[in-house]
């Protein structure tokens, strides 16, 4: 009989095999959230451009900076959120929102995990591509550095990892849900995602570098916008996620056979 910790990675490596059938399930689902609508997916980008121009704008009122210089940093600030943040709120319905098909289906935990990992990796790549559209418009378009494809690769091992940490207790207490919401929006508020480090004073400036979040964001928004990431954000972001990743097997090795009972 296996070791609970060999049963956990054989789960990862069974949700691997199955990424035909996920990643045709995550864009099926995609595709449904959006049916007959004509802008589909890209609404999703819309409403991250208006954003954008709002909290612009009001950055630029109250801290006198140049709108058409901080619009972009803000729209990637922005993009970058939707892999680093907006994926935290969404991984505690990983399990629940997919309980019919875990009740009927045998299929392991990774399954579901990755499934909401490509969802959001879809989500991404619209909101991406709007953004890179408008830059053009606005004749602010820069090349992205090629670090963003590392970038993308590390962040989406994060999301899955993230995935196991925050879906397993929230199935198990549905408190940890509603918890959530209130964290992320905390966290949205003390990241620099539409305002920057450089506009906080020096003196309290060690809350911003000693966040992981502000690391991930930086990692996606320079290359989006045309820079190579400090090093800095690389070893954050590494060391994020090798802890993630402990976490996570170990939280797979404890409870995946109770999860299912727990819908």
């Amino acid at each position: 009989m296996p070791s609970p910790l060999m049963a956990a990675l054989k789960d990862v490596g069974d949700g691997i095999r199955l990424a035909p059938l996920w990643w045709r399930l995550g864009l099926d689902q995609t595709a449904s959230r959006f049916q007959r609508s004509v802008l589909g997916p890209f609404w999703m980008a819309c409403n991250l451009l208006v954003i954008a121009f709002a909290l612009a704008f009001v950055v630029s009122a109250l801290m006198g900076v140049d709108m058409m210089k901080s619009y972009p940093q803000v729209v990637a600030g922005l993009l970058a959120w939707s892999l680093v943040g907006t994926t935290i709120a969404e991984a505690q319905a990983i399990f629940l929102y997919n309980a019919g098909l875990m009740q009927s289906q045998r299929l392991p935990l990774s399954f579901y995990v990755f499934l909401h990992a490509q969802k959001s990796a879809t989500n991404f790549l619209f909101q991406a591509i709007a953004f890179w559209a408008t830059m053009l418009v606005l004749q602010r378009f820069s090349i992205p550095h090629w670090t963003l494809i590392p970038a993308l690769a590390v962040m989406m091992l994060i999301v899955c990892f993230q995935g196991f940490i925050i879906a397993i207790p929230s199935t198990r207490f549905r408190d940890v849900a509603y918890m959530m919401s209130y964290v992320v929006q905390l966290l949205f508020y003390v990241t620099p995602v539409f305002w920057m480090t450089e506009n906080v004073s020096e003196k309290h400036r060690w809350v911003v570098e000693l966040n992981p979040f502000t690391h991930q964001v930086e990692l996606l928004r320079a290359p989006l916008t045309g820079h190579a990431p400090d090093a800095l954000h690389w070893w954050w972001t590494l060391g994020t996620l090798g802890v993630l990743a402990v976490v996570a097997i170990t939280l797979l090795a404890m409870f995946r056979k109770r999860v299912v009972f727990w819908l």
